[in-house]
């Protein structure tokens, strides 16, 4: 098998060059300390047991509630590497229940943002936090993704399909 040797020597150059893995580092850091003091706020919840790196695109865990389980839904706390943003997701356990939802809530005006292919992407409706907040301060980054979380899934509990 055959891998882009150009794409491989940037990301060597970016290692010798930068603090690139350390800033990584201290990000999963960052990340790992939000699940921990989340799950302890947020009672009502069960969260997934680890976090979730996707290749630099994302990295997520999932929170789980009774009332959502019997929807067929489950919460998600992401951070999306390329806008340098986290996000909180609503999403289906599967493609079908994903699909169902989206075509209920396509055309309505709702405060939060509808994935406009659900067949492909691992949302039903996303609450994005606004990209000013200091990630840098924990208490408040804590305190904005815990009413983001409570706000989307109230609203996901409260719809009716």
């Amino acid at each position: 098998m055959k891998f882009n040797a150009q794409k491989l020597e940037v990301y060597k150059k970016l290692i010798e060059t930068t603090e690139l893995q350390e800033g990584y580092q201290e990000f999963i850091k960052l990340f790992r300390y939000l699940r921990i003091e989340l799950e302890k706020d947020l009672y009502d919840f069960s969260f997934s047991g680890s976090i979730v790196e996707n290749r630099m695109d994302f990295a997520y865990f999932q929170l789980l509630s009774d009332e959502l389980k019997e929807k067929g839904l489950k919460a998600q706390i992401v951070f999306v590497h390329k806008e340098y943003q986290f996000e909180v997701w609503i999403s289906g356990f599967n493609r079908k229940i994903q699909c169902n939802y989206y075509n209920y809530l396509k055309d309505q005006n709702i405060k939060y943002i509808v994935n406009s292919n659900p067949n492909r992407v691992d949302y039903i409706i996303k609450s994005p936090l606004p990209k000013d907040i200091d990630i840098s301060n924990g208490v408040e980054l804590i305190e904005q993704l815990k009413s983001e979380v409570n706000g989307i899934v109230t609203f996901a509990k409260n719809i009716t399909i």
